[in-house]
């Protein structure tokens, strides 16, 4: 068994608003207007036509979607835009995100942005008063996934081929079943672990979890946890390997942790820059649907 783990501090996000806002969200949904079959942006109507319905009917189970989204690679920063982005952040982080929107603005002015298309095929299973499931299959990769939303934790079935490799030992279908509840952070959590995984292939299983706790005023302290060990004949071999792969492991999983930090600063500024405060659940419920709808491509490239 190869045992792994690691602990942080990130700034603290007040997450009950959005889980107030979560069935004002999904009335939105429900709403939302399809003309010819084209999604319609809630407030300015203008059809996105990055989703669409391709068969059943909105928004009744069965209903099948496509989406399609689109994926910029912008060029790193060089060492002197570097330079005056760190300068940027520690006196005006507000500026310093205009800054670096103006960046990537020029990039894609001058055709330094490779672009890739994503996607979707996205199926409504089922829509109660208190569950919602979903499908999602990425075309490109056959990547696979179910979602359950209720007002208790979140579900998730996640289904890649291959994702450690395609070929020898390593190929094969991974499965990570992982069950997320969001109602349990600070101020309401305790011991318990708010998101816990189990991952499958055939010829090892893992687990893992993360715990979020009240830390210092305004801070969160997060600690993750994860094993893995082989199935059926491959599991003494994993065992004389396990001192060879846990400290590249490990350093994976500390890099993960050393990058939540600057993750969280960033989303909590994206927070405050665009949902008021405090946030009334409708409002909050109708602005996250509207940017949602305003990230998909009003045009996208006709399919294959």
């Amino acid at each position: 068994m190869v045992r792994l783990g690691g602990r942080t501090q990130v700034a603290a996000i007040d997450a009950r608003p959005f889980l107030a806002a979560l069935p004002e969200l999904l009335a939105g949904w429900r709403a939302l207007n399809f003309v010819d079959g084209v999604v319609r942006h809630p407030v300015t109507e203008r059809a996105h036509g990055g989703l669409r319905v391709v068969d059943g009917r909105h928004p009744y189970p069965g209903v099948a979607y496509r989406l399609v989204l689109r994926e910029d690679e912008v060029p790193a920063p060089t060492a002197e835009e570097a330079a005056v982005a760190a300068r940027l952040v520690h006196a005006d982080a507000v500026a310093a995100t205009e800054w670096e929107r103006g960046r990537i603005a020029a990039a894609r002015a001058t055709g330094r942005v490779a672009t890739t298309w994503h996607t979707y095929a996205i199926t409504l299973e089922a829509d109660e008063q208190e569950r919602t499931r979903f499908t999602v299959h990425h075309t490109d990769t056959d990547t696979r996934a179910r979602v359950e939303l209720s007002p208790g934790p979140i579900g998730l079935l996640l289904e890649v081929p291959d994702w450690l490799g395609a070929r020898g030992l390593l190929s094969g279908v991974v499965t990570v079943r992982m069950s997320v509840d969001a109602s349990r952070l600070p101020p309401y959590g305790n011991e318990e672990p708010q998101l816990v995984a189990t991952v499958t292939h055939p010829r090892a299983l893992g687990s893992g979890e993360l715990t979020v706790a009240a830390a210092e005023p305004g801070r969160w302290s997060v600690t993750a946890r994860a094993g893995a060990r082989g199935v059926g004949w491959l599991r003494p071999l994993v065992g004389l390997l396990a001192p060879l792969v846990k400290g590249p492991v490990q350093r994976g999983l500390d890099d993960f942790l050393a990058g939540l930090p600057g993750r969280f600063e960033a989303l909590n500024r994206e927070i405050t820059a665009r949902y008021p405060t405090p946030p009334d659940p409708r409002t909050l419920g109708g602005q996250v649907l509207a940017d949602l709808v305003s990230a998909i491509p009003t045009t996208v490239p006709a399919p294959a």
